[in-house]
Formats: C-alpha cells, structure tokens, sequence
C-alpha cells in the first residue's frame, strides 16, 4: 500500500478543484508539526485546511509552488495507491 499526500486547491466561489500538488518528499514528521493531528488520524489521512500560518511553514519545503491564499482554498489530501 503506498500513500501520496498532495495539496489541493480550489476556486473559493464554486470550490472546484483547480490542482494538485505533490508532497511526498516532506517527512511525516515535519507534517505533523505543522498539522498536529488529531488522536484518532495519527498519520494523517483526513484532510487539513492550509490556512496563512501553515502555508508559511510549508514554503521553504515546496520548490515550484507559491500559496494565493486571497485567490484559493487549499488542503492538504492523502490518498492511497
């Protein structure tokens, strides 16, 4: 079973999904430390809201991703594969 984690974002008025992207390559522990999570979802597999405080956090780890926090809703997903 593999797990891909990804931030989704979508348009605030309809809330259509606009796009993913993936971020398997940060560590599930630097994840929790910006999303604690709750008892019952230890490895994260609800979806979070990314609001300012955690787009800031995540930043510095996305190479090619800039959050529009004004323009769009974002969250962090998990799937399984």
């Amino acid at each position: 079973m593999k797990i891909e984690r990804i931030i989704s974002w979508f348009n605030k008025t309809n809330e259509e999904l606009l796009g993913e992207y993936n971020i398997d390559h940060i560590d599930l522990d630097i994840l929790k430390q910006i999303f604690p999570s709750k008892e019952e979802d230890p490895l994260l597999y609800d979806p979070y809201t990314i609001h300012r405080k955690e787009a800031k956090k995540l930043q510095p780890y996305l190479k090619d991703f800039t959050f529009e926090l004004e323009k769009f809703i974002y969250q962090i997903d998990c799937f399984q594969l």
